[in-house]
């Protein structure tokens, strides 16, 4: 059985490698590319909750200033 599981352990192993190996052998534009498709998904999704944000950060700030002791007082 543990043979079994070494030779498992293995090939998951050798797998790994050729895998890692296949990425670093690309080149070109991908990472921009990638970056940029981050970008645009996070201000579309900004965009698109943009009411419940600003919902949630007026709350929390109405919440925060209310409890908060004024200076001076």
């Amino acid at each position: 059985m543990m043979q079994f599981l070494d030779n498992l352990m293995i090939g998951f192993k050798c797998r790994a490698v050729k895998a890692a190996e296949r990425f670093e052998e690309e080149s070109g534009v991908s990472s921009f590319v990638a970056t940029i498709l981050l970008i645009v998904i996070v201000v579309a999704l900004t965009a698109l909750f943009w009411t419940n944000i600003k919902e949630w950060f007026t709350t929390t700030w109405e919440n925060i200033t209310k409890s908060a002791d004024p200076i001076g007082k």
